[in-house]
């Protein structure tokens, strides 16, 4: 395999991160393994990583100037959830929840600003693409380092502010109220249009200049894009047809971040096929097994069984994830 691009997606998904960083970390130990080098990372083998929700907050992670180790992305999470969904209105009435967000955004911040510090996005030295809402503009932003670089009083910002924004999930935190540059932006959760950002990274990469090649084409291009866990669990249609605007809430925002995921992956499988390339795209969507589908799900058990589909998706992959880490030493050399 000739030079590529190589491209990292990251789907959006709350606590399951969980399972692309475990599938992560272990792609970046046999990174580690192949090359003979402890000091490896998964941004020294990538181009550019993407991200939504909590795919953006570990695009933060990987592509930190502080080369932080994959193993300790799983780590801001396990160390954390508790903080990062706690809820704010646990003494009020519940009712309460139909008219404010479910949990304080201040545990969130915390956990990002110990993670991440006061490093910029200007700072990072590969491409990046993650995802957010602007809700006034009413238009969909892309934090790029490119931009961020080329024009630091209007694009510059705080990867902990980056991360904050990709995840403002509605319903769960509240918009996140953000400097970048000199304007103040209101950002809610990129996964309300792409919570599998492949397919937006891909168009990106399409118009970029990479030292390797000048906005390549899709024959140029190398796509790993990681799933939060497959949703099988269906909804009850009865149910369903009692529910009004509190009742189909929950839903839609689950609906919306499951069915993104399925069109990008059908409609970039379609596009290498066509292009006859189509071991150049790598679609990893890990079961969730015994874990919950929710979001917000932070108890010690589910916290294990997140972990645990990780692992298991190793097991049971593990050609296929071997066939990756080989592709990405020959893409880059």
């Amino acid at each position: 395999m000739s030079k590529k691009i190589s491209i990292l997606s990251i789907d959006g998904g709350g606590i399951r991160g969980i399972i692309p960083a475990v599938i992560l970390e272990h792609i970046e130990q046999n990174l580690q393994k192949k090359t003979r080098n402890q000091n490896v990372r998964l941004a020294d083998y990538f181009d550019m990583i993407a991200g939504t929700s909590t795919g953006g907050i570990l695009t933060c992670f990987y592509l930190h100037p502080s080369r932080l180790p994959a193993e300790k992305a799983v780590k801001l999470y396990t160390n954390n959830g508790k903080k990062i969904f706690k809820s704010k209105f646990s003494l009020l009435n519940c009712v309460s929840s139909l008219f404010i967000a479910k949990y304080s955004e201040k545990g969130l911040e915390t956990a990002l600003n110990d993670a991440l510090g006061d490093c910029k996005l200007s700072q990072v030295s590969k491409h990046s693409l993650i995802t957010a809402y602007d809700i006034v503009k009413r238009e969909s932003v892309f934090f790029t380092v490119p931009e961020a670089q080329k024009k630091p009083d209007e694009s510059d910002i705080y990867l902990k502010d980056v991360a904050r924004a990709t995840s403002a999930a509605p319903t769960y935190f509240k918009p996140a109220s953000v400097k970048v540059g000199n304007q103040l932006h209101s950002l809610i959760d990129g996964g309300m249009f792409a919570n599998d950002p492949s397919l937006c990274a891909m168009v990106e990469a399409r118009k970029t200049d990479f030292e390797k090649h000048k906005h390549p084409t899709i024959k140029n291009l190398y796509i790993v894009s990681v799933g939060t866990g497959k949703i099988s669990q269906p909804f009850d249609p009865k149910k369903a047809s009692n529910w009004g605007i509190a009742g189909w809430a929950s839903p839609v925002i689950d609906i919306l971040t499951m069915a993104s995921p399925e069109v990008v992956s059908y409609q970039l499988k379609q596009l290498f096929d066509v292009a006859g390339c189509s071991d150049y795209y790598m679609r990893l969507e890990p079961e969730l097994c015994k874990a919950s589908p929710a979001m917000d799900d932070i108890t010690d058990k589910n916290i294990e069984n997140l972990k645990d589909a990780g692992n298991q998706y190793i097991k049971q992959n593990k050609e296929k994830l071997d066939k990756i880490v080989d592709e990405l030493l020959l893409v880059s050399d």
